[in-house]
């Protein structure tokens, strides 16, 4: 952390060329970018840009390792915790942890020691005595986070997932937590306590009251099973909207609850516009064969897949039904999520199915003489019964996706995807593995992507043979070398680690994660960024203690903070805030930044929580920029009714950077 120039320049403001431009909210991309390409016009501030921090833009190569276990550095040693995220919740810059065990019905009792706290809030602050670094310092109780209704002080609520977005255009990040409640527990599990989906108001220092009661804050007698949830601005207002994924309510059914988006107020309230919308699929057990079904989800995300400037709503589904992608037209939704190929892959062939085959063993005359033998070591019957009317049709051949990430991994300007899957050998190759899509969607017309195959960009997970999962996932640049790199975190069967994987300059990956130090065995929970500001992605993991990793971690679900050491390359950070009311939510929660250095642009959305229970960065972009000491040009366009954009040029490298609409101007920061 301490091998890297650091300049302090808080509050300088760059004497930047910026212009400003609004098109209409159906212009593409492209339209945007003709339309500015002569129109930047320097803006004087009268004051010096800050001096040149030039690296020598060397790449990771592999020798040293690009991440160091630094967990006891920060004050995390005794930290146990399964799931993250992180956010600047005091305001200063830092980005905060929040660290979390969802166990069933079970509040955190505060009578305990910390340590078994379920729910932990941790400040990202200064060491004490003026030593250099930093430490997480636990803030729980003086946060609020986990207040109750009803006042009690002695307990606090129990959370499954959260998201962060400033949902009254205050300047800092409020919250929403959801849970997952069970109505019949088992005899040790505790009753159902009654706590749901809740929206905290942040005072700007970190510290949350309970905002009012409306249709995101259901009372006990509703239950939903909330599994993940993002905040957007659906309808480019200003106010920030909030839209939550649910599962099944029982385990195992094919049909999920119903996802909500809820229209913000700008004070914390909420309407429930799921149906207005058009979001609204069916309960039926018709719906599946015509896929209208609501899906059991594990995952949600919102991401703008098609270059239109609004964001698009992306489900990541249970069961090996079709995942759900429903684009917005404005003011609506447009169900594409089997015609895309976000759905699933096109492998229909269930021969390799040790079940099916077993089916087939039985009723020899109602399958194809070609059906091979049940493979040796397989024992029909373990995995269930095959049932032709339900397991021979499109809508069960598909994958098990638990998280869906977004980013530009090819740098041709337009958001490709990433899906987290589990998956069983016996099931056979047509269930969905964790792979690659690239967005090949036209200015104008349906949504598409493609798969090109794991075997094709080297993004196979080793899996030994047996079960395999990926449940978290990420797309970032660890190394700073311009390209998009990916985290899959495996999941807790046996033999499963967090995969790390490096885009090489030909587009494909390469799994690093031994050579790169960060091997870490049954990982859930992750929070990736710049948690020290040296200008690279940290990482803190939590981890599974589910089937044969409580054996391997002893029981605790520890957690490992990962400092990134990776390169000496170039960098830079982008913290957008909107205006509010009239323009873009001040989060800028759907804002597209593009950045040129030379031939290649990268593109980077500021994007809210995505995945299994909310997984979490930071909300400044963070850009690589390889051997580039110099930014060519910056772009933004502004999650507002217009798409905005504005541009600015000769941007300098190396430090943080913070633009508010219309002020025409960069702001170095540090």
């Amino acid at each position: 952390m301490n091998r890297r120039l650091r300049l302090s320049l808080s509050a300088l403001a760059l004497a930047a060329c910026s212009s400003n431009a609004n098109t209409p909210p159906a212009a593409t991309d492209a339209a945007v970018t003709d339309a500015l390409s002569a129109a930047d016009v320097p803006v004087d501030t009268g004051e010096p840009p800050p001096p040149m921090a030039c690296r020598a833009g060397t790449p990771w190569d592999r020798s040293t390792p690009a991440f160091r276990e630094v967990t006891a550095d920060w004050g995390l040693s005794e930290l146990t915790a399964k799931r993250m995220s992180t956010a600047d919740l005091d305001n200063d810059g830092y980005s905060d942890l929040i660290a979390w065990n969802d166990v069933v019905n079970t509040r955190t009792d505060f009578s305990r020691p910390v340590t078994g706290w379920l729910v932990r809030v941790l400040m990202n602050r200064p060491r004490e005595g003026g030593a250099p670094g930093r430490r997480f310092v636990e803030a729980t109780r003086e946060s609020n986070f986990l207040a109750l209704r009803d006042g009690t002080t002695t307990r606090g609520r129990l959370v499954t997932a959260v998201a962060f977005a400033d949902v009254d255009n205050d300047g800092d990040l409020d919250a929403y937590t959801g849970t997952i409640p069970t109505a019949m527990p088992t005899a040790t599990q505790d009753p159902d306590p009654g706590d749901r989906g809740t929206i905290l108001l942040n005072d700007g220092h970190g510290v949350f009251s309970l905002g009012p009661e409306s249709d995101a804050t259901p009372g006990p007698d509703d239950a939903p099973q909330t599994i993940g949830a993002v905040f957007n601005d659906q309808n480019l207002d200003g106010h920030i909207d909030l839209l939550v994924g649910y599962h099944s309510a029982t385990f195992g059914l094919p049909i999920g609850q119903q996802s909500q988006m809820f229209r913000g107020a700008g004070d914390g309230r909420f309407t429930d516009v799921t149906d207005a919308v058009g979001m609204t699929l069916e309960s039926t057990s018709g719906s599946l064969l015509t896929v209208t079904n609501n899906r059991p989800l594990y995952g949600i995300s919102a991401c703008d897949v098609n270059n239109d400037g609004r964001l698009d709503v992306i489900g990541a589904a249970y069961g090996r039904q079709f995942n759900l992608l429903m684009t917005s037209q404005g003011d609506s939704f447009r169900d594409e999520s089997e015609a895309s190929g976000v759905g699933g892959d096109d492998n229909r062939d269930f021969s390799d199915n040790q079940t099916y085959r077993c089916y087939c063993a039985a009723m020899p005359g109602r399958c194809p003489a070609t059906v091979p033998a049940v493979s040796a070591g397989f024992t029909c019957g373990g995995r269930g019964t095959w049932n032709p009317s339900v397991d021979e049709r499109p809508w069960r051949l598909n994958g098990n996706t638990f998280s869906i990430a977004c980013g530009d991994v090819d740098n041709d300007g337009d958001i490709d995807l990433y899906t987290g899957e589990i998956a069983h050998p016996d099931v056979g190759a047509n269930s969905d593995r964790a792979e690659l899509l690239l967005n090949d969607t036209a200015a104008g017309g349906p949504t598409r992507f493609r798969r090109p195959g794991r075997m094709a960009t080297g993004l196979v997970t080793p899996s030994g043979g047996g079960d395999e999962g990926v449940l978290s996932n990420a797309m970032f640049d660890f190394d700073n070398d311009g390209r998009l790199d990916i985290w899959a975190g495996g999941s807790d069967y046996p033999n499963q680690y967090g995969w790390l994987f490096v885009q090489g300059a030909d587009g494909r990956f390469a799994e690093v994660s031994r050579a790169a130090g960060i091997r870490h065995m049954c990982p859930l929970g992750v929070a990736w960024a710049d948690f020290d500001h040296d200008g690279d992605m940290d990482m803190v993991v939590g981890t599974s203690t589910a089937r044969t990793c409580g054996a391997a971690w002893m029981g605790r679900s520890a957690v490992r903070v990962y400092e990134n050491v990776a390169s000496e390359a170039n960098w830079t950070t982008i913290r957008l805030v909107g205006r509010g009311v009239g323009g873009a939510n001040r989060a800028a929660i759907g804002a597209r930044v593009r950045v040129t250095t030379g031939a290649v642009t990268q593109t980077r959305d500021v994007q809210g929580n995505w995945g299994l229970a909310g997984l979490a960065t930071e909300l400044p972009v963070h850009v690589g920029l390889g051997q580039s000491c110099t930014i060519d040009r910056i772009e933004v366009r502004w999650p507002d009714a217009r798409n905005t954009v504005e541009t600015f040029t000769d941007v300098r490298a190396n430090y943080g950077l913070e633009i508010v609409q219309g002020s025409g101007r960069v702001r170095y920061l540090r």
